[in-house]
């Protein structure tokens, strides 16, 4: 473990015994704003079934579990005052297109009585099956893995029918680039086959709109003409970028994930949903608003 990931779980445990995660709901009361929140996940193994049941109860008592339509709802006229009094509305969100989402994600999601959306790498989901599947995921999805990771990544791609089957029982497909590539930097001819052809692709398959939009790596990694070209084929936009959603300056063209995985334990979920991070964001959505040109709170 180096030495950012032993001072994290320093500060999540001393957080933990002095009930921290508490004073950041109390303090997200006080607001009063229609706000929201959208978690990012990647793997979720059968391994980590009962962790992320025991999460799902857990959040269940503090945010409405919802879908993508559901979230939406935020931006809708005439309804500031039932949201600032509702439980704040929470969408669970799962990148990559892995079988362990459909698998045990999305069930037990159902179980809750909500919907998540699945963003899907059109490239790795049509590796299903075959040996292409691990070199890919290596390659393109976490090209930092080290010999011996496979042993415990969750590198198994769904498939297209798998996809389609989701979208029929009302889960959303979002679109995660053709082939998983760092959208920063691109020519435009480039973003249309990432953008664009990936789309119509998850279309082809899902027949519904594909409305939402996750770029792939850093908060960092996109730029205006990236966002522009996302933007003309989604109405959402999400970043790898941590913050709670405020409906009266936040819009669906940029919004904000934080990534809470499956495997933390009791402590550490209940610390990030808190939201205590959040300040420790706050430059970043600042400087990424600025470089995609949009307009600040």
């Amino acid at each position: 473990m180096d030495f950012r990931s032993q001072a994290r779980a320093l500060l999540i445990q001393s957080a933990g015994l002095f009930r921290a995660d508490a004073l950041g709901f109390y303090i997200q009361s006080l607001k009063r704003r229609p706000h929201g929140l959208v978690v990012a996940m990647h793997e979720t193994p059968l391994s980590f079934e009962g962790q992320f049941r025991l999460q799902l109860e857990w959040a269940s008592q503090h945010f409405a579990i919802t879908d993508l339509k559901g979230f939406a709802q935020l931006w809708e006229p005439n309804r500031e005052a039932d949201r600032v009094s509702a439980k704040p509305p929470l969408l669970f969100t799962f990148d990559d297109g892995r079988e362990s989402n459909y698998a045990v994600a999305a069930p037990l999601l159902e179980v809750f009585g909500g919907r998540g959306v699945f963003f899907v790498v059109p490239d790795f989901a049509e590796c299903a099956g075959s040996d292409r599947a691990f070199s890919f995921y290596h390659t393109k999805i976490h090209p930092d893995s080290r010999p011996g990771d496979e042993k415990w990544d969750d590198w198994k791609p769904m498939n297209p029918v798998q996809i389609a089957d989701l979208a029929a029982r009302g889960h959303a497909i979002g679109n995660h680039s053709l082939t998983h590539e760092r959208l920063i930097g691109l020519p435009p001819e480039k973003l249309e086959r990432e953008i664009g052809d990936s789309a119509r692709k998850l279309i082809s398959w899902t027949k519904k709109p594909v409305d939402a939009f996750a770029w792939t790596f850093g908060w960092d990694a996109i730029d205006v003409n990236a966002w522009e070209a996302i933007r003309r084929y989604h109405r959402f936009c999400f970043s790898p970028c941590a913050g709670m959603i405020d409906s009266r300056c936040d819009q669906p063209s940029l919004l904000w994930r934080r990534e809470i995985e499956a495997r933390y334990s009791a402590v550490e979920s209940r610390f990030s949903y808190s939201g205590l991070l959040d300040l420790w964001w706050g430059n970043r959505r600042r400087r990424l608003r600025k470089s995609l040109r949009v307009s600040p709170c």
